[in-house]
Parts: C-alpha cells; structure tokens; sequence
C-alpha cells in the first residue's frame, strides 16, 4: 500500500511538469565505489535509463543515475558529499549551488551576495543543458537557514530536503521533460500552522462559609 500511495505520488508530481518518466522499485541502499550515498534500481538500460538521467520521488529530487547495466541502475543520492546541483529561488531569479552533506541538511551558496533569498524559500533545479544531468523545475528543499555574509562575494544557507532518502521504496527516472521547463508548477504548499486552541475556563463559584 506504501509502495503504491509513492508511486501514485511520483506520477502525480511528473504528470504536472509534464516528463516522461519510468518507475522504478529501489533494490538497495549504501556506498558504491566512490560514492557513500547510492541506491540501485531495479531497471536499466533495457528500460531506457541512461547515465546522468535525473531520478525523483514523489516530494521531488532523489538523485541522478550515475551508471547502468541491463536490467539495474546505481543512482547518486543528493545527500552525498559530492553532489552539487544548480538550484533557483521559486518566484524569483536568483541562482545558487546546493552541495550534499552526508545527511538531511544541505549547503547553500548563492552566485551573488545580494540575493534576496529568506528562511522559507523553496528551492528548484534550475536545469541542465539537454535536460541531464538534471531537467528544471524539480523541487529540492526548502531554506532553513541564511548565514549573515556581509562584505562577502556570496550569500550561504542551509537547506533540508524535501524526500526523506532514507525510506526510499519508489522512484521514477526523467527520461526527458517533454514540455520544458515547467516554472514554479512544482512548488509544494508551505506547512499549515497548527491550529491555537483557545479553552475558556469559567470560575466555579466560591462556597459560602
């Protein structure tokens, strides 16, 4: 039922941007050759995956196939160190580079200093050229965290991701994104605050006495 409530979401998330995906189950996770953070697919070439394709999940990026074979994929998960993906601000123009850490948080640096850039913001990949190794549009993360940088040539944060990678079950691979770039359609809502419960208490009446 998991499995089909993230392929479900996957689906949904491709249909709105409009790429051609194929799904896939994850066989495995851990460290492949010089990569600590990989997963492998349980398809390959045969299903028209190739290397430096862009692989998501159902709240956005996973990673990018990094090798196959017939019948299986090695993906780079984002969260590994050498990951580094050119990201824009939704709603506005500013570029920057997220790096992998090694965990669920994510560095920031933005190409400018003066990037107008807040706690909040959502992240997207802005592309690659021929759509790999990445296609545009893909949410990434939401910023946590921006470091004061005044005088300095950039401005750098702190991102959490928005696929939790470690319970990873269904993905789809980006064979290609048929209408484009797809803008800002894959912003996810913002988080509802909780709701403030308000409890009126009325005084019981003092006894007599």
């Amino acid at each position: 039922l998991a499995q089909l409530e993230s392929l479900k979401g996957v689906l949904d998330l491709a249909g709105k941007a409009r790429y051609k995906t194929v799904s896939a189950r994850v066989i495995s996770k851990g460290g492949t050759g010089t990569f600590s953070e990989t997963i492998v697919l349980d398809i390959g070439s045969n299903s028209g995956v190739r290397r430096d394709m862009t692989v998501i999940a159902a709240s956005g990026l996973v990673g990018v196939v990094k090798s196959t074979t017939a019948a299986s994929s090695i993906v780079l998960l984002m969260n590994d160190p050498s990951f580094r993906i050119g990201v824009r601000v939704a709603g506005k123009q500013d570029m920057g580079i997220l790096l992998g850490q090694g965990d669920k948080s994510y560095s920031l640096q933005m190409l400018s200093a003066r990037s107008a850039i807040s706690v909040g913001d959502v992240l997207l990949a802005r592309g690659s050229s021929g759509d790999r190794p990445f296609v545009p549009g893909v949410p990434v993360g939401r910023v946590s965290y921006v470091e004061n940088t005044v005088g300095q040539l950039t401005k750098e944060g702190r991102v959490n991701g928005f696929v939790d990678l470690n319970s990873l079950s269904v993905v789809s691979v980006v064979l290609s994104a048929v209408a484009g770039d797809p803008g800002d359609a894959l912003v996810p809502q913002a988080p509802r605050p909780a709701p403030t419960v308000t409890v009126f208490v009325t005084p019981s009446p003092s006894p007599e006495g």
